[in-house]
């Protein structure tokens, strides 16, 4: 039997590298993963790579272990749509792959079907190797591939424009308005007098 591997990295490294990272072995990760390993022999890791996601949960972790590609260099972009999907592509040629989980194939393999729908689980959740070996054998079933262009990045991968707050001083996005978020009342935080 020969060693699995997920974008050139041996599997089990991956997983190592995952549960560092992610804080647990999530198995979207691992579903991430298989879907980057298709697109990547179709758009090769360079420089010029971007990959978008289309939902918060598990891809972009995923991106971050297997490719080069972070939110924090800008080439990791993510929409919060809620579609187990994403796109790599060559932000030179305006090229490349979307590829997404094919909902008519989830019901065919037992234990993803119990992963991706845990409110019709009967028993307990699937155990982690066994997810991980299913999803394997239903890579080619599971995983949709279609080529796309790239039509318009600018719409989409709006540049921010920023400036310094008039109240506060600090650097903010000027999409939000004449003063920063926080100055608007709209902090997650509350100020103590004695940090």
């Amino acid at each position: 039997m020969s060693k699995k591997t997920i974008c050139g990295m041996d599997f089990e490294q991956f997983v190592f590298d995952m549960e560092d990272f992610h804080g647990a072995r999530a198995p979207g990760i691992i579903v991430g993963a298989l879907m980057l390993d298709t697109v990547i022999a179709m758009v090769p890791e360079s420089p010029e790579l971007v990959v978008a996601v289309e939902t918060y949960t598990c891809l972009p972790d995923a991106v971050q272990v297997l490719t080069s590609c972070t939110t924090g260099n800008g080439r990791m972009k993510v929409y919060d749509w809620g579609k187990f999907a994403l796109t790599a592509y060559n932000r030179e040629k305006m090229s490349g792959v979307r590829t997404w989980v094919v909902a008519d194939a989830v019901p065919k393999w037992p234990l993803i079907n119990d992963w991706f729908n845990p409110a019709q689980r009967t028993g307990e959740a699937p155990e982690f190797e066994d997810l991980v070996e299913e999803f394997f054998a239903a890579r080619e079933d599971l995983i949709g591939v279609q080529r796309v262009r790239i039509v318009s990045p600018n719409n989409v991968f709006e540049k921010k424009k920023t400036g310094i707050c008039e109240k506060c001083g600090e650097s903010y996005n000027l999409k939000c308005g004449d003063v920063c978020s926080a100055c608007q009342g709209l902090t997650y935080y509350r100020e103590e007098s004695d940090a």
